[in-house]
C-alpha cells in the first residue's frame, strides 16, 4: 500500500479505512477516487471512471466479443461530450500501453485480462473511427 499512486497523475495516495474495512482514498491533486480491499489491487472507485463504464458491458463475458457487439457498444458512446471522449480514450490507451491495474477487478468480471484488454483496444479503435466519420 505504501507504493500506491494515482493512475492519472502519479500522486502518492493516502488511505482511510471505512466501516466495511475497505481502504479508500481521493487523490489530493486531481480528485480521482480509489478503493482497495485487503489482498486485491488498487481500483478506481468512481462508477463513472473512464475504464469502469466500458467494462460494465463485459462483466459476464467469458470470451472475446464479436466485431458486431464492439460496434454496438462503440455506437452507444459516440454522442458523449467530446471532452469526455477525449479523456476516456486517452485513459484507455494509456492503460493499454502502460498497464497499471487488473481490469477484471473493476466489477469482478468473469472473463480474463486478455478478454478485457482486447475489448478495450478494439472499442477504443472503433470509437475513434466513428468520431472521424462523424466530422
Amino acid at each position: 500500500m505504501d507504493n500506491d499512486f494515482c493512475f492519472k497523475c502519479g500522486t502518492k495516495l493516502f488511505f482511510l479505512k471505512n466501516s466495511n474495512n475497505i481502504l479508500s482514498s481521493e487523490c489530493e491533486k486531481c480528485g480521482q477516487g480509489y478503493g482497495k480491499e485487503k489482498g486485491k489491487t488498487l481500483i478506481e472507485s468512481r462508477g463513472n471512471s473512464s475504464l469502469s463504464i466500458p467494462l460494465y458491458f463485459i462483466i459476464f463475458e467469458n470470451k472475446k466479443l464479436s466485431n458486431e457487439r464492439i460496434n454496438q457498444i462503440a455506437s452507444s458512446f459516440i454522442d458523449y461530450d467530446k471532452r469526455y471522449l477525449k479523456v476516456f480514450l486517452e485513459d484507455i490507451n494509456n492503460e493499454l500501453t502502460n498497464p497499471k491495474r487488473k481490469l477484471t477487478e473493476f466489477h469482478d468480471s468473469v472473463g480474463s485480462e486478455e478478454i478485457a484488454r482486447d475489448y478495450l483496444s478494439r472499442l477504443s479503435e472503433r470509437i475513434q473511427n466513428l468520431l472521424k466519420l462523424k466530422l
